[in-house]
């Protein structure tokens, strides 16, 4: 039982492994995610298994070193570097102290016989011939030869031998991140033949820099080495009329290449990806092409793999005899044949060789079997477009610096050409190329042209007028004076003049804010219904029968009955509702409950509509304009206004036939309120009170950028912003077709969005910011203190007249003098102490009696028993078992008259 289980696992194990296949180690970078996806992708097909390693970055010897020894500790069959350059060296050396074969997918310029090497791309003896041969077929008499900083010329040594008395060869290094100063040089110098020695990765960047200094027009020639030019997008240089050729490993033109499709396929499902056959790169391709290689040989020897150790140069058996039959095997590819010479090269390639027409790309011949085959089909060019219309022509354009049409580019570096600008308008021009295929070239003009008094044209119309450029385009306002000396293409921007002023001060609330929370007709209409429903409440209390109470509720049988519905306490009731603070008035009848509830229903919806509308306006603080339309602008005294000094805008006042503005024309012209760029114009609006006459779209542009400043009104008219050209220019019908393809597909307005709200500044008075709770200050609240002191100034004055007439009646009651009888009452009320005041009498009785003195007092006193509501503790309204004879209420009379 014990030596069965080992024997299982044995066998379990061999099972595996055999489904699993042997291990093909890849070593690539991190960002080669295309090529490493190749790798799982055919492993899989061929039945092997992947072990992939990645590299941090370029050049990293002791990661590089430590992934091959682990490789090979993984017993690989050999190693697929997808790294290039010194990195292979390294690699290399290691394969062959390990003898296990080293796949090498990118140009190699170092190889020997007895290399443990297969180098998949094609020889530089290939290229040497090739290249050769088309340079003598296009009889070229001389060429400049281009290549990347650190990229070997072995694949062109041979063609620096080839200058001769009939044959001039100029060799240029393309250095650093930028090329165009090299390009520029060689514009400079009459050069127009090129060979393009440089990797894929560099590929794009030197298209787009070349075609940025005016090198694609008709009269250039290229030819690039590497075979992933097509594997690009030629749609922007189709039209530009350049000749430019390269070559293509893979045949496409077969539609029964069923290996490539389903390739294809199977790494768009592991990538994710949605790429065409044309559109992979050759190291991918080579890739698969390694690894069938790979699985040919080993049908034909069986090896097996092994462990191998760094450590003590353990070498594998079976590596020389595995890459043997791999060099001298004959396998069918993506790329074609791979046949290798005996150091394990690919010597015998077909190439396709292709080159750009306006068409696409089209297949102008081959090389295989070391000859040059040029067929050149005749293909039937694209029709002649819109788009072709332009396709062989170098323009000069006219721009102008005026933000954000146009921008000097901030650099640390010098910056020549093109490259120096950037803006609204170079973002346009470039979209234009794109669609309609030619160069350009910036030129800087600030003069936009106009026609002077003498008949004479200036600036840009001027330059356009001459053919001393092409184009203009800028913020360039298309007028009947321009248009009457050039031609404009179709509006690219629609706009108007508006003014620019500063933002005015916050102004806080106004002292009676609170007021303004209703209405005056509001506030009219409460009033009135206050009114109304005092007169109502006196009318329903006198006819309500319980609302007649008995106003000595001691006596059973009263002789008169109480009605506390008067004038005062239904005012006085209306007026506590509203306040929220009720009173000591309460109907008693239904009907004037009825009344008194709807009347709080209604100054609840009132009270609680004020009280969340009252916050706003005593919060808000709003900006007062000191002008909200032109004529108000004229009138006013203490503003100053103007325009730019040469432009539309100025033109527009001084042609204008309304009388206001030519008034203000004069006034600015008079006073040089006139400024010279928008920025000062800007400047004073900012800093003085100065109101700016600008285009509505600088207008916006500026708004974005300085929050202090705002749009005051509308616009006063409507124009258009054009591109200049000559009079008939044959480029007008391509140019307005082409910017109503812009405009249909948004591209303007995005172009717009970025200039105007993004960079530069733009949207930085659109951030919000999270604003602190705003406190209330005292210029917020200053209104209700002033109500508060107004009211208590009007109670306070009340009660002095109250408290002078009672000093007046006690002075002719009891024969004494005002003046006496005002100081003994203030004596009183100043000492601020007691509840009880004693009641003033003479000196003696009228005749002696009580009965007497309780007449002669009665008339004041007689009111106050009668608000005496009730004789036991709980003062009842209702009537007791107790009765009082008119004895009891003389003996009441008399203690009224008593000193305390």
């Amino acid at each position: 039982m014990h030596v069965l289980v080992p024997l299982l696992l044995v066998c379990v194990s061999q099972c595996v492994s055999a489904q699993e296949g042997p291990p093909i180690g890849g070593i690539f970078y991190k960002d080669s995610e295309d090529m490493k996806a190749a790798l799982e992708v055919s492993a899989k097909s061929f039945n092997f298994t992947a072990s992939i390693k990645e590299v941090s970055t370029r050049g990293e010897v002791l990661e590089i070193s430590k992934y091959v020894c682990q490789l090979a500790e993984e017993g690989v069959i050999g190693i697929i570097d997808g790294t290039g350059g010194r990195s292979s060296e390294i690699i290399q050396g290691l394969c062959d102290a390990l003898e296990l074969p080293h796949i090498s997918i990118e140009h190699n310029d170092l190889y020997s016989d007895d290399w443990f090497v297969l180098n998949m791309y094609p020889s530089p003896t290939a290229y040497n011939m090739v290249l050769q041969k088309l340079i003598l077929h296009k009889e070229w008499k001389n060429f400049t030869l281009l290549y990347t900083k650190g990229h070997s010329l072995i694949r062109v040594s041979e063609l620096l031998q080839m200058g001769n008395d009939t044959l001039v060869v100029s060799l240029r290094e393309l250095s650093g991140s930028d090329y165009r100063d090299v390009l520029i040089d060689a514009k400079h110098n009459g050069y127009k033949n090129f060979v393009v020695d440089s990797p894929s990765r560099y590929l794009e960047q030197v298209l787009l820099h070349a075609q940025q200094v005016g090198m694609m027009a008709e009269e250039h020639s290229y030819i690039f080495v590497s075979p992933d030019l097509f594997t690009l997008d030629m749609s922007r240089f189709k039209y530009g009329g350049v000749n430019m050729t390269g070559f293509r490993l893979v045949e496409l033109q077969d539609k029964d290449n069923e290996k490539l499709w389903n390739f294809t396929s199977t790494l768009n499902l592991e990538t994710g990806k949605t790429f065409k056959p044309e559109q992979l790169k050759t190291q991918v391709l080579l890739i698969h092409d390694a690894v069938e290689v790979f699985a040919a040989a080993f049908k034909k020897v069986k090896v097996q793999p092994e462990a191998l150790s760094c450590d003590n140069y353990q070498a594998w058996s079976f590596g020389s005899t595995l890459l043997n039959f791999m060099k001298t095997n004959k396998v069918e590819g993506l790329t074609r044949s791979l046949i290798f010479d005996g150091v394990g090269q690919r010597t015998d390639i077909t190439f396709n060789i292709l080159e750009l027409t306006s068409a696409g790309n089209q297949s102008i011949g081959n090389w295989t079997n070391n000859e040059l085959k040029i067929n050149r089909p005749l293909v039937a060019d694209a029709e002649i477009t819109q788009e072709s219309a332009l396709r062989n022509k170098s323009l000069r354009v006219l721009i102008s610096l005026a933000p954000p049409y146009g921008y000097m580019r901030k650099s640390d570096k010098k910056l020549e050409g093109n490259d120096q600008y950037e803006g609204f308008t170079i973002d346009l021009i470039d979209k234009l190329s794109e669609i309609l295929g030619f160069s350009y070239e910036f030129a800087v003009e600030d003069d936009y042209g106009t026609k002077t008094e003498s008949g004479e044209w200036t600036g840009m119309a001027l330059q356009l007028r001459e053919e001393r450029a092409d184009l203009a385009i800028c913020d360039l306002t298309i007028t009947a004076v321009r248009q009457s000396g050039i031609d404009f293409s179709t509006p690219f921007m629609t706009l108007g003049i508006g003014i620019l002023y500063k933002e005015p001060s916050k102004q806080p609330p106004e002292m009676f804010s609170f007021m303004a929370v209703f209405s005056k007709e509001v506030w009219y209409y409460m009033m009135l219904i206050q009114l109304a429903l005092g007169a109502t409440m006196i009318f329903v209390g006198r006819i309500s029968n319980k609302e007649w109470q008995n106003p000595v509720p001691c006596i059973e049988s009263p002789e008169e009955l109480n009605n506390q519905f008067s004038f005062a306490n239904s005012v006085w009731l209306i007026i506590g509702s509203v306040m929220q603070q009720g009173s000591e008035i309460a109907p008693i009848a239904i009907g004037p409950r009825m009344i008194t509830s709807v009347w709080w229903f209604f100054t609840m919806v009132m009270v609680a509509s004020y009280v969340g509308t009252l916050v706003a306006f005593l919060t808000v603080e709003k900006n007062v304009l000191p002008f909200e339309t032109v004529q108000e602008l004229y009138e006013s005294k203490s503003i100053t206004y103007g325009a730019k000094e040469k432009g539309s805008t100025k033109q527009f006042f001084e042609n204008s036939t309304n009388p206001i503005y030519q008034a203000m024309f004069k006034k600015m012209k008079a006073h040089n309120w006139l400024a010279k760029e928008n920025d000062i114009g800007v400047y004073w609006a900012e800093t003085q009170n100065y109101a700016f006459f600008m285009e509505s779209t600088s207008l916006e542009y500026y708004k974005e950028r300085h929050c202090d400043l705002l749009q005051v009104g509308g616009l006063l008219d409507s124009k258009s912003y054009g591109i200049g050209m000559k009079k008939k220019s044959p480029y007008k019908k391509y140019i307005d077709d082409a910017l109503l393809k812009l405009k249909e597909n948004g591209e303007i307005e995005k172009l717009r969005n970025i200039w105007w709200k993004e960079k530069r500044g733009g949207g930085k008075c659109g951030e919000k910011r999270d604003a602190d709770q705003k406190q209330l200050g005292m210029k917020n609240m200053l209104g209700a203190f002033v109500v508060l002191g107004v009211g208590c100034l009007i109670g306070l004055f009340i009660s002095i007249i109250d408290m002078l007439w009672g000093v007046f009646k006690r002075s002719v009651k009891y024969s004494t003098t005002f003046k006496y009888e005002l100081i003994e009452e203030l004596k009183f009320a100043l000492k601020f102490s007691g509840h009880i005041k004693p009641v003033k009498r003479p000196q003696k009785a009228i005749d002696g009696s009580f009965e007497a003195l309780a007449k002669a007092e009665g008339k004041d006193d007689i009111r106050s028993l009668h608000s005496i509501r009730s004789c036991d503790t709980h003062r009842t309204h209702h009537s007791h078992s107790s009765r009082h004879s008119s004895r009891s209420l003389s003996v009441a009379f008399a203690k009224r008259r008593s000193y305390s």
